[in-house]
Parts: C-alpha cells; structure tokens; sequence
C-alpha cells in the first residue's frame, strides 16, 4: 500500500481529558493511528483503558481535548454539530454490541433509514438495503421486524445498515460480544468477507482473541496509550 494514500480514517496525537471540577481525568494520551481503505485493525485492552472512548472519537460521536481526527483526509473536530452529524452518517458505519433496531420497523425500513437521512431518495434507499440485505444472507426476512429474528440475523442487519452509505469505515465495538460461539463466527467471516468485498476500513474494538486474530494489525490500548502492534500477512 502506499505511504502517499490518504487514510480512510486517522487520529493524530488525540488526548481526552474529562474535568470534574479540580479533578480531571486523561482518558487518552496521545494517540496516533492511520488506517487505510480495506484495512482491519483490532484494539485491545482491559477494561477502562480508553477503548470505547477512541472509538466514539473515530466515529465523530465525541470531540477530542486536544489533536485530529481526520476522515478521507478531512479535519472534523472543528466542524460544527450538523455538519458533523452529516458527515457521519454518510462517512461512518457503527456496529455495537447490542443492534439497536428500531423495533416497530421491518429488516429493510431499519437498513434503509441512514440512507434516507442522508438525503436519497426512498427508491435508491430501498435498493440499497436490499442489495446489502441479500448480501448479508437475509434477503428473505427484509419484511420482519427485529423482534422476529435471532440474535445473529439482527447483528447482519445492524451490518447491513451501518454499510447503507458506503461509508469510509466500519466501526465496530464488541459486535458480537452478546452472541455464542457459532454466531459469532459467522458474524467475523461475514464482517470480513464484506471488508473483501466492498474495500471498507474496519476498526474493532474486542475482547475476543479469535475476532481480533482476523485482523491486519492488533494494537492494544492501556492506560490511554497506544502501542504493540502485531502484523498479519493480508
């Protein structure tokens, strides 16, 4: 890849400090990361060292205290709130733990929502979804509302939402850490036969070894630092 390419996302010398009156507490310190089209990294860390905070940062839903956040090549921290929320919604995708359907929608009204947010038109939304729908595997359940489908069909639709966009990157935080083995797995293979398929940047953030494992660099967050970084051959 070359070291000219603009990165799909990247953190430069980020910190976060959250005050409380006198106290103030350094979350992150000086964080740096560049990830590039269809590149995956995994952070990990044990539990408060800044792993969900990075990633809200990344994905433009908090500010830094001090450095850069950059998507495509693009400083965001000092866009004003619309501006940002736009361009997040078209330039991010988020896979949480927990899907976050909206439950009196169907499969396919939930996949297509961000797209009609950003302003498409209800027939490219709707082609959209189910273009990723049956990407997913889920092409015959577009017309069920969440609470009729397991666990992991639900996760393939947050996927298939979060990539409505075509977003830069893919953010994902423990996606499968409410799921067993067997859906997980599915669920990792799915996640990067997408990344294969579609050339989306992926930053997971994990506690899983195996999921970690699938991706190209491994970079483990301890108290607000960044740093051991394992190479995979892609």
């Amino acid at each position: 890849m070359s070291s000219t390419a603009v990165p799909a996302i990247a953190a430069r010398d980020v910190h976060k400090v959250y005050r409380s009156g006198a106290e103030q507490l350094h979350v992150l310190r000086g964080v740096s990361l560049e990830l590039h089209p269809g590149e995956a990294v995994a952070i990990v860390g044990g539990s408060g060292s800044g792993k969900s905070t990075l990633l809200h940062l990344l994905g433009a839903l908090d500010r830094p205290s001090e450095g850069r956040i950059e998507l495509g090549g693009q400083d965001i921290a000092g866009l004003d709130d619309d501006t940002l929320a736009g361009l997040r919604n078209r330039g991010i995708g988020f896979v949480f733990q927990f899907h976050h359907l909206l439950r009196e929608f169907s499969a396919l009204e939930n996949v297509m929502m961000p797209a009609l947010i950003a302003g498409r038109s209800a027939r490219e939304a709707e082609d959209r979804a189910r273009d990723l729908l049956a990407a997913v595997g889920l092409s015959e359940r577009e017309d069920h509302v969440s609470t009729e489908l397991s666990g992991g069909e639900q996760q393939r639709v947050a996927v298939a939402r979060a990539l409505v966009n075509e977003p830069l990157v893919l953010l994902a935080d423990e996606p499968s850490g409410n799921l067993d083995g067997e859906t997980s797995a599915r669920l990792h293979d799915l996640l990067f036969r997408i990344r294969a398929e579609r050339g989306v940047a992926m930053v997971l953030v994990t506690h899983n070894p195996e999921l970690a494992g699938m991706a190209d660099r491994i970079l483990t967050l301890s108290q607000g630092v960044l740093h051991g970084e394992v190479r995979h051959e892609v």
